[in-house]
């Protein structure tokens, strides 16, 4: 009895030591996981950057085109203002006219 209970109590003692034994291909495992996870890192470092600088084109572009909007407000403006004075002065020149 005391046999068996010794070779039950060894091959618990032994399953027990197995199991903290890492298994053999473990430290390989472990070497591709922090591989694979600094990769993973370092693509999406880049993903970030790319996205941050579309980001900035984009904020450039609305800069751009903010600007442009103004200019063509402007332009408008200087437009309507000249072909008032075109209508005025046809007017005065009209009106020379009628008087001789």
């Amino acid at each position: 009895m005391f046999a068996v209970l010794a070779t039950l109590a060894s091959v618990l003692v032994l399953e027990k030591l197995l199991v903290m034994v890492p298994a053999p291909g473990y430290k390989a495992r472990v070497t591709r996981s922090e591989t694979l996870l600094a990769a993973e890192e370092q693509r999406n470092k880049g993903y970030q950057e790319y996205y941050e600088g579309v980001r900035a084109q984009e904020k450039r572009y609305q800069a751009l085109l903010s600007r442009w909007e103004q200019e063509d407000e402007r332009f408008e403006k200087i437009l309507s203002r000249w072909e008032e004075q075109q209508k005025a002065y046809q007017t005065y020149l009209d009106s020379l006219k009628h008087s001789q």
